[in-house]
């Protein structure tokens, strides 16, 4: 006779305790919460900034299920499963909200979800910059930004936006990113595509080889894209995947990026930096008196004198005269880790305006 009966009798019994673990930890999560408001001299009704989301402490986590996990499940399996957990205990302690560059289906979209789960609030915004100011404007809790591109570079508009904002990069994610075509006419009767710069210059390659008369337009973001060529005969989008199904297209040809490891990094910024962890990046930014020769190789030493690796260095325009250049540094450790301190001190003789985007947990994949 089937033992199927009781292996479902099993699997009812296990639910029922699966349920009231997660229950009991969500618990211990508002316990946390309280904790963290009683630290801050509040009471339980006042309205205080108290961090729910803390992205070392979920490194920490990760790391823990992947020694612990024993399969058959697979380690990217019992992430999913965590990261739905914890996103359920963060919405539990507070009502959190991501800005990110809309509509529904970017990658930027793509990208928060896979951070911060289901259970907090999507907010579409139209540029990135809109994504700063809700920020810093308190719309939303944080904001999620793309930083660069294994294929194609940084992101400009996000170097340029941070420039001039008082966000603080608070969480790095990166996610592999497959492009296709999306449209609803033939390969050989397209005339035009849209796309975000970075997904036009991604797919570059592909595109001289299969449609090289067509003609390429950047818009504000690849789901914007795919929301155009869905009302264009001939228009097709580069976009993701998820899109096809959003925006009513047809998938023409899947997976045109030109490196298949293309993979781009986002940021998360919030109002303040996570504390520190046993694995760091902090982002910097400076400008140098272009009129003193070394200035820029001077500032650079200092790093290297306090064996703080460097892991990006970028430069954009600061907008307030020609030939005057920000630079962008990202280095190990944290801001508030001596040797950091130290380093932006002696950083003082040569460098001008010097300013901490942020410090973060490590998240780049090895």
């Amino acid at each position: 006779m089937s033992d199927l009966p009781a292996l479902r009798q099993k699997i009812d019994s296990l639910d029922t305790t699966l349920v009231n673990i997660l229950n009991e930890r969500a618990r211990v999560s508002l316990d946390i919460g309280a904790a963290k408001r009683k630290d801050t001299g509040a009471d339980e009704t006042a309205e205080v900034d108290v961090q729910v989301f803390r992205p070392g402490r979920e490194k920490e986590i990760y790391k823990k299920l992947t020694r612990l996990n024993s399969g058959p499940l697979n380690d990217d399996s019992l992430h999913a499963i965590f990261r739905e957990i914890m996103s359920a205990s963060i919405a539990l302690q507070k009502d959190v909200s991501i800005a990110y560059l809309g509509p529904p289906g970017t990658f930027s979209h793509q990208a928060a979800y896979k951070r911060l789960g289901d259970s907090v609030a999507y907010v579409p915004q139209k540029q990135i910059d809109d994504v700063f100011d809700a920020v810093e404007k308190g719309q939303t809790t944080y904001g999620i930004v793309p930083f660069e591109n294994s294929t194609f570079g940084s992101v400009v508009e996000t170097l340029d936006y941070f420039i001039h904002t008082s966000v603080r990069v608070r969480a790095e994610t990166y996610l592999t990113v497959h492009q296709c075509l999306l449209s609803n006419s033939k390969l050989d009767k397209i005339t035009k595509v849209y796309s975000h710069p970075q997904g036009l210059g991604q797919t570059q390659k592909w595109l001289s080889a299969h449609i090289p008369n067509t003609k390429r337009i950047a818009v504000k973001s690849t789901a914007e894209a795919a929301e155009k060529a869905a009302l264009e005969t001939g228009a097709a989008a580069v976009c993701s995947e998820i899109c096809a199904e959003l925006y009513g297209l047809e998938i023409v040809e899947a997976n045109i990026e030109d490196l298949a490891a293309n993979t781009t990094r986002f940021l998360l910024i919030g109002a303040a930096s996570d504390s520190p962890t046993n694995d760091d990046h902090t982002l910097i930014t400076f400008t140098v008196d272009h009129r003193q020769p070394g200035a820029l190789c001077d500032g650079l030493k200092v790093f290297k004198d306090y064996g703080l690796n460097l892991f990006k260095i970028d430069s954009r325009p600061s907008g307030q005269r020609p030939w005057h250049y920000v630079f962008f540094v990202e280095c190990s450790g944290h801001f508030e880790g001596e040797d950091i301190k130290k380093a932006l001190k002696d950083l003082e003789e040569f460098c001008l305006d010097i300013v901490v985007l942020g410090s973060f947990p490590n998240q780049r994949p090895e």
